[in-house]
């Protein structure tokens, strides 16, 4: 994968921004999760252990810790990671808000050994919902993930399927390649929470086909123990998307069912 020079100053500003915005947003209803309200997704609970009582888990790339939290009113020791100062803040105020006890820690996620040297101490890590996409190196990522993990310790995934925004604007065309090594580098206005709030400033990402994914796990030495792919998202994260018969189910409007839109794994360190 090439790198970027600027990815992570870039990336970082603009999720400072889009931390304000999600904070006040319908699509995250704080008020609700504040009020009790689980913001974990059916396709990762799937794959969580059904008691997480006192379990350590890692949450990678945790925005402003809604779902590490949620982990947390489980009954998990819980430590999130976030490039975003803004995201951390917040999740460190939601924390506070909420008397649960919960660790987060600001920094680049391949420096994070440099912020947190526990190598094999958690139960689980998990990572889930758009974030590989900001990661230029799955090799280093699959390494970090491994390095974290108690012999028997978990990896948990959930990820927006690489079909579910290979499109152009209507649906009518793929307008990026399934195959990329490429940064795509854009210009943004504003998030997917579907509000009006202005957002500025570049992003960099990169699209890293699921077989790159799972070769990265499997040659940092963890064990592939399951890949599911779903035909809805538990997210309306687009604006062309309609009910897929299920509360909290969504399908693009242009190929309702006919396409995967979210795929999860689970994997294992041996030793």
């Amino acid at each position: 994968m090439h790198d970027h020079p600027d990815y992570l100053k870039l990336n970082k500003a603009q999720w400072n921004q889009r931390t304000r915005v999600h904070l006040a947003s319908d699509f995250y209803d704080v008020p609700a999760w504040l009020a009790g309200k689980d913001s974990l997704k059916a396709p990762e609970l799937a794959l969580l252990p059904a008691d997480l009582t006192d379990k350590r888990i890692l949450h990678l790339q945790c925005h402003f810790g809604q779902d590490t939290l949620s982990l947390a009113r489980r009954g998990a020791e819980v430590t999130g990671v976030d490039l975003s100062d803004a995201a951390i803040t917040a999740a460190r105020d939601l924390a506070r808000k909420t008397g649960l006890d919960a660790r987060f820690i600001n920094c680049d996620l391949y420096a994070l050994p440099d912020h947190l040297p526990e190598p094999a101490s958690f139960d689980v890590v998990i990572t889930s919902y758009g974030t590989i996409t900001w990661l230029p190196d799955l090799d280093r990522w699959a390494q970090l993930i491994h390095h974290y993990l108690k012999p028997g310790g978990q990896f948990i995934f959930a990820e927006f399927h690489n079909l579910a925004y290979l499109w152009n604007a209507d649906r009518s065309a793929i307008k990026y390649p399934y195959f990329n090594p490429h940064p795509i580098v854009e210009d943004i206005t504003k998030s997917y929470v579907g509000d009006d709030a202005t957002i500025t400033g570049t992003e960099v990402n990169w699209d890293h086909p699921i077989s790159a994914v799972v070769t990265a796990l499997i040659q940092s030495g963890l064990t592939l123990q399951s890949f599911t792919e779903y035909d809805y998202s538990p997210y309306k994260c687009f604006d062309d998307m309609i009910p897929a018969g299920e509360p909290g189910h969504w399908w693009l409007e242009q190929m309702p069912g006919l396409i995967p839109l979210v795929y999860t794994l689970r994997a294992v360190r041996k030793n």
